[in-house]
């Protein structure tokens, strides 16, 4: 039952790119697929032989770390596709310590157990504008400043409380107006706009403006030109990272087109260290492969973290680098696993990609 469930959101996303026409949509291929990782002949070789591959891409913004890693697996798109939207399965791993996916329409139950660690709870009781150590946006600062009695034994509730609050309201005013609606954090004495941050990591590259500038448009001007074949999902975290847990709120936009899709990760809000992050996934069925059925996958993380900046940062931003290319291929090679067995159940009766008037009738008949 719940392949069938993924069959119809993937069959659903595919359905609505044809009812909308291929005319505005910019097809990429094998080769841009490349480009866009930017990895050498022998480093492809080695990923066609099943060893994932990873590198670390130069910033010229101290604070920003940028990796890729490519990887070959015997799945298929729509099947990856599938599995993503199942977000709370697809992540699952010891270091997410909990994660939830948003319902459409945002409601406050959707943040029942999103909730900030007991030592960030603590922190907030001398948290001000300028000095805290839990990012929050500026009004959650004030209403715990004003609203929160912290000699009460209960203050812990009252204070979490306050915190689904103001990021629930956060997340219905992105909705609504987008980008201009990114918070700034104000933990520390410089402001940091997120909707600056994310603008920047969103037009480096290696990024979608050279493989799908529609996405590409979309996301930079979200959500006033909606871009027919995406959907979308939020979904809040705490996963842990460094001495901290992160609370994070991600929105994630999946791009279908036969045969490959995009995705965009995209963090609008995070506890601690990030001041922006986006992660682009490029999946590609296999042009070359009919049995059994393969695709490629391009992952690009590129992320804005505080701790890179300051004294100390040149140390941490070597000691980071290091660390990631190897931690990327470690995510890779588990991500791989996961998709491979999954995908081995994944109903195999699904027709050619261009079939898509049978694939409608297909649909209408089964579900």
């Amino acid at each position: 039952m719940r392949s069938q469930v993924r069959h119809a959101i993937v069959v659903v996303a595919l359905l609505a790119v044809v009812a909308t026409g291929r005319a505005n949509a910019q097809t990429w291929d094998f080769d841009d697929l490349r480009a866009f990782s930017g990895l050498t002949a022998d480093q492809w070789n080695a990923v066609d032989r099943g060893d994932p591959q990873a590198r670390v891409l130069e910033t010229q913004e101290k604070r920003e770390v940028a990796v890729v890693g490519v990887a070959h697996l015997r799945a298929t798109t729509p099947c990856f596709v599938a599995q993503l939207q199942d977000i709370e399965n697809f992540k699952k791993n010891p270091a997410v310590l909990r994660i939830r996916k948003f319902v459409k329409f945002v409601a406050a139950r959707d943040l029942e157990g999103f909730s900030l660690e007991p030592g960030d709870l603590a922190a907030l009781r001398n948290c001000r504008l300028g000095d805290c150590n839990v990012k929050l946006p500026i009004a959650a600062i004030e209403r715990l400043g004003r609203d929160v009695d912290w000699s009460r034994p209960d203050y812990a509730a009252r204070a979490q409380s306050i915190f689904r609050e103001e990021l629930l309201a956060y997340v219905e005013d992105y909705l609504n107006r987008g980008n201009s609606a990114l918070i700034e954090y104000r933990d520390k004495n410089k402001p940091v706009r997120l909707e600056d941050e994310f603008r920047a990591v969103l037009d480096a590259r290696p990024g979608l403006s050279g493989l799908v500038p529609e996405l590409h448009d979309y996301l930079a001007k979200y959500p006033s030109e909606p871009l027919p074949g995406v959907s979308e999902f939020f979904y809040w975290s705490t996963e842990s990272f460094g001495l901290k847990p992160v609370a994070s709120i991600t929105h994630v936009s999946i791009y279908v087109q036969p045969g490959r899709a995009v995705v965009a990760s995209k963090q609008i809000y995070a506890s601690h260290y990030f001041d922006a992050s986006l992660g682009l996934t490029a999946a590609l069925d296999d042009p070359g492969e009919a049995s059994p059925p393969g695709m490629y996958l391009v992952y690009v993380n590129r992320s804005r973290i505080d701790f890179l900046s300051g004294f100390f940062g040149g140390l941490r931003r070597a000691l980071a680098r290091g660390r990631l290319r190897d931690g990327m291929r470690r995510n890779l090679a588990e991500a791989v696993r996961k998709l491979e067995s999954s995908c081995a159940e994944y109903p195999k009766d699904i027709p050619d990609a261009l079939s898509f008037d049978q694939l409608s009738l297909d649909f209408a008949e089964r579900f």
